[in-house]
């Protein structure tokens, strides 16, 4: 597989929102999120329309484990032009919590960034997991 100046460009900014999310960085986590992005998530309420009601619920959700947290993209796949990509991958997440219990999952993403002033900007991006109907 070729890589481009470009998909290397998308690469970057998935690998700095992946590596902020791990180390826990919030104010770096949606760096280079659209202030306006739609996120659609695996926890509720699932739909998020601005990157600050996203940000407003992290403390809902985002575990605190002890140390850096399992957080890699895997199998990730970039598709982009001169000013559209989209990107899609699972990720791998988990970690060690306050009381040495351990936990893993694995999730599906996909990213739809566009490119505005030069720069590459998540627009869109949607976290899912298989559900298992009983």
């Amino acid at each position: 597989m070729t890589t481009t100046k470009t998909d290397s460009e998308v690469l970057t900014v998935l690998e700095e929102w992946a590596a902020a999310t791990r180390q826990s960085r919030r104010d770096e986590i949606l760096k280079h999120h659209s202030a306006n992005l739609v996120i659609f998530d695996v926890l509720p309420p699932m739909k998020y329309e601005s990157a600050e009601s996203y940000r407003r619920s992290w403390d809902e959700w985002q575990p605190d484990t002890q140390g850096e947290a399992v957080f890699n993209l895997e199998n990730l796949t970039i598709t982009a032009g001169n000013d559209v990509a989209f990107a899609h991958s699972f990720i791998r997440c988990g970690g060690t919590l306050p009381d040495g219990t351990t936990f893993q999952d694995l999730v599906r993403a996909t990213f739809c960034l566009i490119k505005v002033n030069g720069s590459w900007v998540v627009e869109h991006q949607h976290v899912s997991k298989p559900y298992k109907h009983s």
